[in-house]
Formats: structure tokens, sequence, C-alpha cells
């Protein structure tokens, strides 16, 4: 699996708040030698914390910069508690369905949608093209003109297989994604963020797959479906 190599780590951090759908915060910090922690941020105010007082092995406010004051731990073993393991583990596997199901959506609107790098655990970058950057696109033969009733999901995962938008285009189509982004949440539509990538010169679109709720196939329709209707003459 993925995690098999994280025996070789010293140390290792993870948010159920974003993956597993925890209450805001939780992340965890996990190290493999047992006072590293306390080496690295105890203050030793003695007015909180005494080692002479009952119990003080189980104060682990001095292990964190923060005093410990927030219960993330609690939130973490109250939703393992609960759901379990596998019950944890499903909701990781049907995020693994969700983002492929939305990568075969974009791939499936070619020319329209185009990822702009690898999707990875669980993040899609994708791009809009309203149909004046598209058909400029498709003149200089970056974008392959779609032919009626074609079917063709190619794309593979290596970086030279996504598009790369020339620097010409490139400021016009990120004032495209911020102008959507704009209209669709004035429109009360979708709250969608848009970033930067290091192997591309334009913003592009950002859809986190995580947490409790369910991705269906109709939201994912949906979710495209109003991009194309707000971004049609932009």
């Amino acid at each position: 699996t993925h995690m098999d190599e994280i025996r070789h780590a010293d140390s290792f951090t993870f948010n159920p708040h974003k993956m597993l759908g925890a209450p805001q915060q939780t992340t965890a910090f996990i190290v493999r030698h047992r006072n590293g922690l306390r080496e690295a941020n105890a203050a030793g105010a003695k007015y909180l914390f005494d080692p002479r007082k009952n119990g003080a092995e189980y104060d682990l406010g001095d292990l964190s910069y923060t005093c410990g004051r927030r219960t993330d731990a609690v939130k973490l073993w109250a939703m393992w508690k609960y759901y379990g393991r596998s019950g944890l583990g499903s909701r990781v596997d049907q995020k693994v369905d969700e983002l492929e199901c939305f990568v075969k959506e974009v791939r499936k609107r070619r020319n329209t949608f185009a990822l702009a790098c690898r999707p990875w655990p669980f993040n899609v970058n994708f791009f809009y093209f309203p149909p004046r950057i598209r058909e400029v696109l498709e003149q200089r033969g970056i974008l392959r003109p779609v032919v009626e009733d074609e079917d063709d999901m190619s794309g593979g995962d290596d970086e030279n297989s996504f598009i790369q938008i020339p620097d010409d285009i490139a400021k016009d189509l990120a004032e495209v994604s911020v102008a959507l982004k704009l209209r669709l949440h004035e429109a009360g539509e979708i709250i969608i963020p848009y970033q930067p990538l290091s192997n591309q010169q334009a913003d592009c679109f950002r859809l986190v797959v995580a947490g409790k709720k369910d991705l269906k196939e109709s939201d994912i329709c949906h979710i495209l479906d109003t991009m194309e209707k707000y971004g049609a003459d932009l």
C-alpha cells in the first residue's frame, strides 16, 4: 500500500480534518522518538508543568508549542472509536473512487475542461476553457477539435500528457478563472478555489475530494455543467 514505507520515516503528519472529515482542526504529528516533542517544545513553565505533581507523566502540555489546550486527539479518538479502522478505511477508498470519477468526467469533456497536472490524493487541478479561448487553442493545435460522437478518454498520468498553456494565453485564462469564481460565488452556486501551479503559467481550478459527504456522479456533472453555464461568455 501507499503507507508501507512510512516505517522508514522519523516522523510524519496527517490531517484527519481533511481526508476523514473530522472537525476542524484535527492534525496529528507522529514521532518515532519518545522524548522528541518534549525536547523540541518544552518551555518548562513551573506554574503549569510541575514534574512533582501526581500524574505529571500524563500531562502532555509541554510537548506542544500550543500547550496542548486544543483537544485534537479527542476528536480523532472519538471518530476512530465510532467508525473503526474498517469504517475509516472505507471512507478513504470511497474518496479514491470519487476522484477517479471526477477525472473521468473532466477528460470526457475535453476541450472544455482539461487536467492541469496529475491528480493526487485527493486534489484535482483543472482548467475551464470558454469558447473563445478554446477556439484559439484548437487553431494552434494545442487542443484537437472534438469530432461528433468521438469517444476519446485517452490521457496518461505522465507530466508530458497534460496541456501546457502558452504564455500569451495564460494571463487571459487566469483572468477567466477569477471572473468565473466570482460569478459562481455571487450566484450562490459553487465556491471553488483557483490556484497557481509550478508547471503552469495560468491559474487553474482546484477541487479537493475529502470528508464525509458523498460526491455523487450527479454532483460532479452539476459542478462542471454550472461552470460551463456561467463561463460561456467569458
